[in-house]
């Protein structure tokens, strides 16, 4: 039993290194309203983005301003103009982070490098060794700088803000 909570404590650990979760609570405006039952608001706390682990993948640069704009859950069915409190729960954690962008990156690099050149010496294609194994490896370092720093944005969401609570109404009343 004792080595079942052991563990369980392990786990638990990782799995908090690698994916913690940390609520951001902040106020804003509703700027425009999207498919889906989704808003974007204007948040008006500038120092809510600030030692957020998502921060730069969830919110967008208002214009002019230099505000921050973020897409939300509109659950309570907040209008344009409507005041709202919005609730971001980030998952950002060591996996989501530069530095393994990087480290991928320079493994992708030196696997290319030692494909190519093994390709290169065992066929012959009608290049050099060392001109070959640079390209694969610049292609496979490309490659992965690509997946990873533009395809996880586009599949996986790291933050997900939902507005829990409408402070003021404009006034427009909602008949």
């Amino acid at each position: 039993m004792n080595n079942l909570i052991k563990n369980k404590t392990i786990k638990t650990f990782w799995h908090q290194l690698l994916h913690p979760q940390r609520v951001t609570r902040t106020s804003g405006i509703v700027v425009a309203l999207k498919p889906k039952r989704l808003a974007l608001v204007e948040c008006a706390d500038q120092n809510a983005c600030t030692g957020c682990s998502a921060a730069g993948n969830c919110c967008q640069k208002g214009p002019g301003s230099g505000a921050k704009r973020i897409l939300a859950d509109n659950i309570p069915y907040a209008r344009e103009g409507d005041q709202v409190k919005v609730e971001i729960e980030t998952s950002a954690g060591i996996l989501d982070s530069d530095t393994v962008l990087y480290i991928v990156a320079f493994v992708m690099l030196a696997l290319g490098l030692a494909l190519g050149y093994g390709i290169a010496a065992s066929i012959a294609v009608g290049i050099p060794a060392a001109v070959l194994a640079i390209l694969v490896g610049a292609a496979f370092m490309t490659g992965a700088i690509g997946v990873l720093r533009f395809g996880r944005q586009a599949v996986i969401q790291t933050a997900l803000a939902r507005i829990i609570e409408i402070e003021e109404i404009t006034p427009k009343d909602r008949a």
